[in-house]
């Protein structure tokens, strides 16, 4: 290397140096100018990430100890203790706990209504009027306008027109079906 290029070489070193310098003074110079602004965003974003992860923390512990003493007051319904946690974390549940222990609501309920719609689903998965038919006259049923219209459906794929018409005329004005039991009651005029 030539004397020249080295100069050269040294002096695009010191310019480089100095440009480090320059930003690195522009930087403290801004930093000291907005200190407590930088360090009060700071400290404000820790609060929020701080803040957020403790009242998740809180929720979920109030949620586990709800249902735990929601457990409890299935097993015992006169459990105070659990009614009182029930009461300051989650009334919702106290209430629903406190329905289920009555002498309104079983288990016994429950499984029936499973039953049911086990029934329902198996009797439209194999087309089966029977089955639907005893649904259809179990008036504890929660799904009977969607077993008839699903019976007339089934007479409908069957080419039995007439006990089609007869079985969706059956539909009450005010079901929540009437809209598409009115769609078969159309196409069926025309058959």
């Amino acid at each position: 290397m030539s004397l020249k290029e080295n100069v050269d070489y040294i002096k695009q070193e010191i310019s480089t140096e100095e440009q480090f310098f320059e930003s690195f003074f522009k930087v403290e110079k801004i930093y000291k100018k907005y200190k407590l602004l930088i360090i009060g965003a700071v400290i404000a974003v820790l609060a929020y990430f701080i803040g957020t992860n403790v009242n998740d923390y809180v929720k979920e512990q109030n949620a586990i100890t709800a249902n735990t003493a929601y457990n409890t007051l299935i097993k015992n319904p006169k459990d105070k203790n659990a009614i009182s946690i029930l009461e300051d974390k989650n009334k919702q549940l106290l209430q629903i706990a406190m329905y289920k222990s009555s002498s309104d609501f079983t288990l016994k309920n429950d499984v029936i209504f499973l039953d049911q719609i086990a029934k329902f689903n198996t009797a439209i998965k194999n087309n089966d009027i029977k089955i639907l038919n005893e649904l259809i006259l179990d008036p504890k049923f929660v799904l009977r306008d969607y077993a008839i219209f699903n019976k007339a459906l089934i007479q409908t794929n069957n080419k039995e027109y007439e006990k089609a018409r007869t079985t969706v005329n059956t539909i009450k004005e005010n079901s929540a079906v009437v809209t598409i039991s009115n769609l078969l009651k159309h196409y069926l005029l025309t058959k």
